[in-house]
């Protein structure tokens, strides 16, 4: 009985261990984060996802160094909440739904606004960035995509499209062929 009793006892104390002891993989999230140029889409906007796997594609080819990949959020909510919260620096979304994200309406109205910067049009969908999104990295995304952008269908200018979203200010730098930017250490 005393040996049943210390089994279980010993067990236990395994079974807590393993439980407070458990990794959390956060920390590597954060590391790939940083590692990778992530472009999110969203399920529920039903053309971003496979385009935003042919965009990631193309800024491999021409800018090996940013490696990129796609990320697709499952829901409207979560981009909003990945997007505002700097989490994710890169959304592609059909201009529709990036008024929406702006302005906090349409799927977004439960959700607040969030704000975006246009980096560069394909088509009816918008690849948007965050204001923080710093201006080096906007240049070199933009310059990228101005070499492939008989490659890419649809790709336009943020400059050649009416917009109500403000078009980043790195993305203006190189479309206006200025030199590229520092990277502020803010």
């Amino acid at each position: 009985m005393k040996l049943k009793k210390s089994f279980f006892t010993i067990l236990t104390y395994i079974f807590i261990y393993l439980i407070f002891s458990a990794h959390s993989p956060w920390g590597q999230y954060l590391a790939y984060r940083e590692q990778h140029l992530l472009i999110m889409s969203v399920r529920e906007d039903a053309p971003t996802y496979p385009f935003s796997k042919t965009l990631v594609e193309a800024i491999n080819k021409e800018l090996p160094e940013a490696s990129a990949r796609p990320a697709r959020a499952r829901d409207f909510r979560r981009v909003q909440s990945l997007f505002s919260t700097n989490q994710m620096p890169l959304v592609l979304l059909s201009k529709k739904n990036a008024n929406h994200m702006v302005k906090g309406s349409g799927p977004f109205k439960s959700f607040g606004s969030a704000d975006a910067m246009v980096v560069y049009y394909f088509g009816d969908l918008v690849l948007l960035a965050q204001p923080s999104f710093p201006d080096k990295f906007a240049w070199l995304i933009t310059k990228a995509l101005m070499n492939i952008e008989n490659d890419l269908k649809d790709a336009k200018s943020p400059l050649k499209v009416k917009s109500k979203i403000e078009t980043h200010p790195g993305t203006i730098m190189a479309l206006n062929n200025e030199k590229m930017p520092e990277l502020d250490n803010q």
